[in-house]
């Protein structure tokens, strides 16, 4: 009797510590699971959170780039307008003294040829010759005219003179005035025309 009640006291024994087990084994596949569920969302958190902060980022380099592009153009603008508005000091200038250069050229055309090693005929061509090469220096040189046909942003034409040649007509003959043009560093602008003679 007292092996048989051993026995089912053991078998009692077995099976609690069994469910004990079972217990213990359910209890610890709950916490890894909620164990795994809390790596799980912190991933998913920080999938979140990276996501965020690249199209933040994305953002940012957007703006910074667009901005760059604005402050370039703005800069550039503004030193081509400084460029500009020094030209165009620099024009006009020199448009009061053309007249005076224009001057001394008609004053040496008048001058005849045996008279050129005057002393005051010398004078007049060096100061004439001097104006010409303080405007070179500063990009501003004379229309060429002589020979060629006529260009309306460069030549005006005052006056026509007759010519049975047909090579000729069309032709620039005489520089009533002469003119003048800027260029340099890429700019080009005309500061005064040609006032020309072309045969007809």
């Amino acid at each position: 009797m007292t092996q048989k009640n051993d026995n089912t006291t053991n078998d009692i024994l077995d099976q609690k510590l069994q469910e004990a087990q079972q217990h213990a084994d359910q209890k610890d596949e709950k916490a890894h699971q909620s164990e795994e569920k809390k790596v799980a969302d912190r991933i998913q958190e920080l999938e979140t959170e990276l996501a965020e902060t690249q199209e933040i980022a994305k953002k940012a380099q957007y703006d910074y780039i667009t901005l760059k592009t604005d402050f370039d153009g703005y800069r550039r603008r503004n030193e081509e307008n400084a460029g500009s508005q020094k030209i165009d000091s620099l024009i006009s200038v020199v448009k009061k003294f053309l007249p005076f250069v224009e001057g001394l050229r008609k004053s040496i055309e008048t001058i005849p040829e045996e008279k050129h090693e005057n002393p005051m005929s010398k004078g007049i061509i060096l100061t004439y010759n001097k104006f010409i090469q303080t405007l070179e220096t500063m990009g501003i040189t004379p229309i060429e005219a002589l020979g060629l046909d006529p260009d309306n942003e460069l030549h005006e034409p005052v006056s026509m003179q007759p010519t049975q040649d047909e090579k000729l007509k069309g032709k620039i003959i005489q520089e009533f005035e002469r003119g003048f043009v800027y260029q340099k560093d890429g700019h080009k602008k005309v500061i005064s025309t040609s006032k020309v003679v072309i045969w007809q």
